[in-house]
């Protein structure tokens, strides 16, 4: 059941740090798995194997979690006006946005952790690359229909109130 209509949108959820907090883990997770089976898969350049060896950078932690609120604002001012394949397009513009715009000012200190300049032609500066456009079209739906709608019923109970239900 989604967790707006029980009116808990706001309040009732799980506050705003512990979803960033699991918007973060959940982001750098998938990071590493992605690159875990990317290497896997071009394991004759990487050299990697069966080791299923996936990395990331702590930068990845705070990017994905912000970025993640934002698709839940997002959800929930969009649901009931567009539907999922809209909504999927409008995400990865802001993917490709906020991917740029964070790029460039690690950049400026020397720490960003990705360059596309050497893996494709279709890319921006080396900040994105509009090769994962499929990949952050499917990634940001099922961020919103697994992560964003389940972290919106999250809610901790305390003793008291689990009193109050029984």
């Amino acid at each position: 059941m989604d967790a707006t209509k029980k009116g808990q949108g706001e309040q009732g959820c799980l506050p705003l740090t512990s979803r960033l907090i699991l918007y973060g883990l959940c982001g750098f997770f998938a990071e590493v798995m992605f690159t875990a089976t990317w290497y896997f898969i071009d394991s004759a350049k990487y050299r990697h194997g069966w080791k299923l060896h996936g990395c990331t950078s702590v930068w990845s932690f705070p990017i994905y979690a912000v970025s993640s609120y934002v698709v839940e604002r997002m959800y929930l001012s969009l649901k009931d006006r567009t539907n999922m394949v809209v909504r999927g397009v409008i995400y990865v513009i802001w993917t490709y946005a906020w991917e740029f715009s964070t790029g460039l000012i690690l950049r400026q200190f020397n720490a960003c952790p990705w360059d596309y300049t050497e893996y494709t032609r279709f890319h921006i500066m080396g900040l994105i690359t509009f090769d994962y456009a499929p990949l952050w079209y499917f990634g940001s739906l099922l961020l919103e229909t697994v992560i964003v709608q389940s972290a919106l019923q999250l809610q901790y109970r305390t003793k008291s109130n689990r009193e109050k239900l029984n």
